[in-house]
């Protein structure tokens, strides 16, 4: 498989009985209704074989599902029309620390080096009553039927191609039940299921591989754009939020990148879509467990880039969500990667945008809360960032909706700007 790994929380009964009274209370205020994305990144990809990393001190779940591989380019697909652009299915094991709120992107948890392993590919097209067994050193420790899900494979599928164009090699975890399976150094977690092979981990103290240990990643080499909300105070009193006291990060779908000079799609009948502009740094070698002092050695150099949002679709579920930062062609970024030595300080930049020609936001890097060693020290204490993997440090405020026919540029001093035209979905077609 290549490509990118799409996950779905809250898509078993069990999960959503669960947690009925919590979501009807602060921060939720409601259940939800959408599907709760999330992405697990290649640093958490590995296959069958390969050592479950476990990390000391935490809780390490098993999350025995199901990946549905995407076969062909689909975009805005039907229900009943889904089964057609599925290549198959093959075994996973959402791994995770324990989740205790669906509020933030649960990256600390669900993101971790070889939190994803992922069996071989069988040419199944119904995965709709399939019982999922989890074995643990030969005994069995847990079983459930995907007859329990919220949503069936195709509806998933359906659901997110409306706003992200699937390719093939993408896969998206169907979802898992409430209860999961605790793990521990030294067992062998199995996956089972009628039809497919078994897909087998050994799981082994993270201490115990070297900081240089290598995963074979069965992902082509689409780099990780990191994005952080909230990290400028003023942006955050601009939204009547508190600063942050440790980074929110979340992750960017390839589907979202765009380019210099191109277009946007602004959706139909939405109250308020705004651009982002921000410094980006790229990662220039791999980086695990580095310290804060020594973080800008790994940095290879910056670009810039404009995170769009369309807050309409702001739900109280791992928020940001996906349908609101991960559409297509809403992240412009680069082309351009400037050297890090011709920036004397990354924390001394003012970032501008323009709408139509107006100055509408303006601020400077030395308002960053997270700084940029900190946010690789942050980030790679709990996963490997690889060369060619980005961070999107943030905006400042002045924020303002972007209509059809506006033109947007978006600069950041000494690394460059960018040039973006928002079209209506109309235009688009």
């Amino acid at each position: 498989m290549k490509g990118t790994v799409f996950a779905v929380a809250l898509n078993h009964r069990s999960q959503l009985d669960a947690w009925r009274d919590a979501f009807t209370q602060a921060p939720y205020n409601a259940p939800p209704k959408t599907p709760v994305w999330f992405i697990k990144p290649r640093n958490t990809v590995i296959r069958a074989g390969e050592p479950i990393p476990y990390p000391s001190g935490e809780t390490v779940l098993s999350g025995a599902t199901v990946a549905l591989v995407v076969g062909k380019t689909a975009s805005r697909v039907a229900v009943d029309d889904a089964m057609e652009y599925i290549a198959g299915f093959a075994l996973a094991n959402e791994v995770s620390l324990p989740e205790e709120s669906f509020y933030r992107p649960a990256i600390k948890a669900k993101c971790r080096d070889g939190f994803c392993p992922l069996g071989d590919l069988v040419a199944l097209k119904n995965v709709d009553n399939l019982t999922v067994i989890t074995e643990i050193n030969g005994r069995e420790a847990d079983h459930w039927n995907t007859a329990d899900l919220q949503r069936s494979a195709a509806e998933l599928l359906s659901a997110l191609s409306e706003f992200a164009t699937l390719n093939p090699g993408d896969a998206i975890l169907i979802g898992t039940p409430q209860s999961r399976v605790a793990l521990r150094p030294g067992d062998r977690v199995r996956i089972m299921a009628e039809g497919f092979p078994a897909l087998e981990n050994p799981v082994v103290s993270e201490d115990t591989l070297t900081k240089n240990q290598t995963f074979v990643w069965p992902l082509s080499p689409n780099n990780t754009l990191f994005a952080l909300g909230l990290n400028y105070a003023d942006h955050a009193s601009e939204l009547d939020f508190k600063p942050p006291t440790e980074p929110l990060v979340f992750i960017k779908a390839p589907n979202t990148f765009n380019s210099d000079g191109q277009t946007s799609v602004r959706p139909n009948n939405v109250e308020y879509m705004h651009y982002e502009a921000e410094l980006v740094v790229v990662i220039g070698k791999t980086a695990r467990k580095v310290s804060e002092a020594d973080a800008m050695e790994y940095v290879a150099g910056y670009t810039v880039c404009n995170d769009y949002a369309i807050r309409d679709y702001l739900e109280n579920y791992y928020r940001p969500n996906l349908r609101v930062k991960s559409r297509d062609g809403l992240t412009p970024i680069g082309p351009t990667i400037v050297d890090k030595s011709a920036i004397a300080d990354p924390h001394n930049l003012t970032l501008r945008t323009w709408i139509n020609g107006e100055l509408r936001q303006e601020g400077s890097t030395a308002d960053l809360i997270f700084s940029i060693p900190f946010l690789i020290a942050y980030l790679s204490e709990f996963m490997t960032l690889q060369p060619g993997d980005m961070i999107a440090t943030g905006t400042p405020k002045g924020l303002a909706n972007v209509v059809p026919g506006d033109e947007v540029v978006v600069e950041v001093e000494g690394v460059g700007r960018l040039v973006n035209r928002i079209v209506s979905e109309e235009t688009a077609k």
